[in-house]
């Protein structure tokens, strides 16, 4: 391994000088050693920035003072969109990369840029609006979005360049790509802690890669202050790759913080953190109003207030019971697979279509009781998701800003054909406002959060006795979501009388709805969703109703005959009469 690798910048030590432009000038003399002596592929992360734009600016000038005949080695520059960046900075960005793509092929600057995306299904979209997937909050412990929207493409990347790489036979170190990071100690005790756990050693600006032992980033600003940066890019009203310094200003203002290419599970800009500016305006990590979107809402860009909007109300439905599954979508389909081979066996048996004693007792032993102990709910409904992806259908044409391309749209709708068998076409898509009427949370005891739940109507539970077991009784509710395009929570429980081998399911709905006023609207709602009512009856709805109507007079019945003996066991227990004494101070206690 080269001096250069081992240690920092022997010459340099990045020590405070009087003269600012000294401390520029060696960086340049650094970055110029290492990319002539250092026979490695070159990368560098770039999120247009004011730390990408200066490290950028750096290379730019120290590749133009180089003969050409040493402008032999490539530096491929990486800068990623993840599709949900505010439709402002997106074209800023997209400009910058051309702009910067058609200079350096004018100014015969071995710089190749590339801008990374998400694949099709890991997309924000596709996974937010087509699987449900629940958007990361302060309280998530996994934060999926970072490294699906940004880390994830970025080391596709990064492992394209290493399969591309020259094939070393010198054996003096393992590292085949250097990768150029534009952090610097600054920017928050954080990275600077990040920065000081993977550093070579205190003085170095190199260190190791989280994810890849064959690669060595490189931190040219390490030692850099605010003040240093800025006073550099100051002196440019254009840079000499093209990108105009006030557009830079307009977009990252000191104020808004970068949040940058992230380029591994621990290094690079951490997003939604405290200080740092918020990259994607669908940021969840950021709670109550979101200050980047606030920022550019007061300094006059008034369209940002429809962004806002639609971010608040996906939030608000995230933890709304009526637009949540009863079960995370992996124990869903771990039930029906549990059903399908147990349907391969034997054929299953009615509760009411029983024949002899051993066929009842062994089904009564067999039955799936489906009891949940707590409330753990799954992903976004199909109804949910429906509600957002026409509430930024109809955004999107207010603005006239590009936020969901239609080939997303088609690809939304493939996904819940295919994971939850709902088929909406493309036309039956209508852009269109949402008037939300207010959270309902539950508890996980299953207990109303009464102190989150903002909706102002009343609560009914709607229960139903049901002769399915688990997994029918969840088959059957998914097909009532596929024939209606509407879901119901419901809490599911067990009703067992041991005595008698008698067993069946029963589930309580949580209807809480405007225009629902009474019990009996209510139980209307909930029969109507079922199916049952005139000209809806299916072979299979009809049996489900005849059971409920049959399992209820006789579990009221049964119910009762506990009660009943319950009293009389109460009745047939010996008296014991238990003295009164007073005391001296005129009171009277029991004398046990």
């Amino acid at each position: 391994m080269l001096s250069i690798l081992a240690g920092g910048l022997p010459s340099l030590c990045l020590v405070m000088t009087t003269n600012m432009n000294d401390i520029f000038e060696n960086i340049k003399e650094h970055m110029k050693e290492v990319y002539l002596r250092e026979k490695k592929t070159l990368a560098m992360a770039f999120s247009g920035g004011k730390d990408s734009t200066l490290m950028l600016l750096l290379l730019w000038e120290m590749l133009a003072s180089l003969p050409l005949e040493q402008r032999t080695k490539k530096v491929h520059l990486i800068s990623s969109d993840t599709g949900v960046e505010t439709p402002d900075m997106t074209d800023y960005v997209y400009r910058a990369i051309s702009s910067i793509q058609k200079s350096a092929k004018e100014q015969q600057i071995p710089i190749e840029a590339t801008m990374i995306q998400p694949s099709l299904k890991q997309s924000f979209w596709w996974k937010i609006l087509g699987r449900g997937t629940l958007i990361s909050t302060p309280n998530t412990r996994h934060r999926w979005c970072t490294h699906t929207l940004k880390i994830s493409p970025t080391q596709e990347k990064l492992k394209e360049l290493l399969a591309t790489a020259p094939v070393r036979f010198d054996n003096q170190d393992k590292y085949q790509l250097i990768l150029m990071l534009g952090t610097r100690l600054e920017e928050s005790a954080r990275r600077k802690a990040s920065m000081e756990h993977f550093q070579l050693s205190e003085e170095s600006l190199f260190s190791r890669h989280s994810d890849f032992d064959e690669i060595l980033c490189y931190s040219p600003l390490k030692f850099v202050t605010a003040d240093e940066l800025w006073f550099k890019l100051m002196d440019y009203t254009i840079f000499p790759f093209g990108v105009d310094f006030q557009e830079l200003t307009v977009q990252y203002g000191e104020s808004v913080m970068e949040c940058g290419v992230k380029v591994s599970s621990e290094q690079g800009n951490s997003c939604g953190s405290a200080g740092s500016r918020q990259g994607c305006w669908t940021c969840g990590l950021i709670s109550g109003k979101d200050p980047m979107l606030v920022r550019h809402i007061e300094e006059g860009k008034s369209k940002y207030q429809y962004l806002l909007d639609w971010k608040t109300l996906m939030l608000r439905m995230r933890n709304d019971i009526r637009f949540r599954e009863v079960l995370p979508r992996q124990q869903f389909n771990k039930k029906l697979k549990e059903l399908a081979e147990k349907r391969k066996k034997k054929k299953q048996v009615g509760l009411f279509e029983l024949f002899d004693e051993h066929a009842h007792t062994d089904r009564y032993m067999t039955f799936q009781k489906a009891e949940r102990d707590e409330y753990s709910p799954g992903a976004m409904t199909v109804e949910g998701r429906r509600i957002l992806l026409e509430y930024l259908l109809y955004i999107q044409e207010q603005t006239n800003y590009k936020l969901i391309h239609e080939y997303e749209v088609n690809a939304i709708l493939d996904c819940w054909k295919e994971l939850d068998g709902i088929i909406v076409k493309r036309e039956d898509l209508k852009p269109k406002e949402f008037s939300y009427d207010g959270e309902v949370i539950f508890l996980p005891d299953k207990k109303i959060n009464k102190k989150l739940t903002t909706n102002p109507n009343p609560v009914f539970y709607v229960t139903i006795d049901m002769s399915m077991e688990e997994g029918e009784l969840y088959e059957f509710f998914k097909e009532r979501q596929q024939a209606t395009g509407q879901s119901y929570f419901f809490f599911p429980a067990t009703m067992d009388f041991k005595e008698l081998t008698i067993v069946y399911n029963q589930v309580t709905f949580v209807v809480y709805k405007e225009g629902i006023l009474e019990s009996i609207e209510a139980h209307n709602e909930i029969f109507r969703w079922l199916g049952w009512h005139y000209g809806s009856f299916t072979e299979k709805t009809k049996k489900a109703a005849l059971n409920h109507l049959m399992l209820s007079a006789i579990g009221e019945g049964l119910i009762h005959r506990q009660k009943e003996k319950e009293k009389e066991k109460l009745r047939s227990m010996p008296k014991v009469e238990v003295p009164v004494m007073e005391n001296d101070n005129g009171q009277f206690t029991l004398a046990i």
